[in-house]
Formats: C-alpha cells, sequence, structure tokens
C-alpha cells in the first residue's frame, strides 16, 4: 500500500501528560508503520464536563502510515490501552492518553467505527488550532482549517513552552 499522510490529535489530562504524549509517540512509531512528520505547538485546555480534572494539554501529529483508516485506528487504539486509558461507560472522564484520528489523506469515510473526517474538528478548539499550525493548507470536509479556526472561540486555549519533542 502506498503511504498516506494521515492527522492525529493527541491529549492527555491525567497523570505525567507531557510524558504519557511523548510515550504515544513513540508507541505509534514502534513496528514502521508509522513516522511523525511534523508535530504542532502544545496547548493547555479546561477539562470541560469532567469535574475537577486536570487540565488537558492537547496537539496534533502529523504522520505516514501504510495503514488503512481503520487498522491505523486499532494502531491508536493499542497504544492508549498501552498507555493505561479507561474508557467510561458513563461519559467524559479523565484520560492518560486520547488519540483521535482526524483526517486521512482525502478521504471521506463513514462507518460504525471511524469518521473521515473527524466530525467534531470545527467545535474544538482544542484540536482544530494545533491542526492548523501543522497542515494550514488542509481542507476539511471542503472547508479551509483556517476558516474553521477564525469561527472558533478560543475558550482558555494556552499554548505552552513545552514540546513533544
Amino acid at each position: 500500500m502506498p503511504l498516506v499522510v494521515a492527522y492525529i490529535a493527541i491529549g492527555s489530562n491525567k497523570g505525567d501528560r507531557l510524558g504519557q504524549m511523548r510515550a504515544a509517540l513513540d508507541l505509534l512509531e514502534s513496528g514502521g508503520v508509522v513516522k511523525v512528520l511534523h508535530l504542532s505547538p502544545l496547548y493547555q485546555n479546561r477539562a470541560v464536563g469532567m469535574g475537577e480534572a486536570e487540565d488537558f494539554f492537547n496537539g496534533v501529529a502529523q504522520v505516514e502510515t501504510s495503514l488503512e483508516p481503520e487498522a491505523l485506528l486499532d494502531r491508536c487504539l493499542e497504544v492508549e490501552t498501552q498507555l493505561g486509558r479507561e474508557r467510561s461507560e458513563a461519559g467524559w472522564a479523565p484520560r492518560t492518553i486520547d488519540l483521535d484520528l482526524l483526517l486521512y489523506g482525502g478521504e471521506t469515510l463513514n462507518c460504525e467505527r471511524l469518521t473521515l473526517p473527524h466530525p467534531r474538528i470545527a467545535e474544538r478548539d482544542f484540536v482544530a488550532i494545533p491542526l492548523c499550525d501543522v497542515a494550514p493548507s488542509v481542507n476539511v470536509s471542503g472547508i479551509p482549517i483556517q476558516e474553521i479556526v477564525d469561527s472558533l472561540k478560543s475558550i482558555e486555549l494556552n499554548k505552552l513552552k513545552e514540546t513533544l519533542r
């Protein structure tokens, strides 16, 4: 299979947030089927709907992969499991790591397990802004990412000095 460029949102709000995000990138690359090409700056934002949870650190990774979209999703889920991600049936909960496949080449996909582009990019400043940082010319469902960012009202999203690598 030819190599495809994809974008993965990465976040953490439990434990060593920065360390877990770095470990997630290392684990994604282990095995040689995913290569991180570029990383956005890191941002910090409130953990909305999670009570007294720590703030999130968020960023976006541009990756190159030979995996099909659902196989890349599976790889992200494996990494989350390896880093102790616990899924809550009760709704949003703090997480050691959160990896969301945002875009995969120019593909559109809508199946039970995966929707591409990710359906909530335009609603989440903590996703749209770092995606724009790493890929300012990308379009999401035909809309330039910069236009999406311009339409968002960023609430308490702070750029951090730390980097993922």
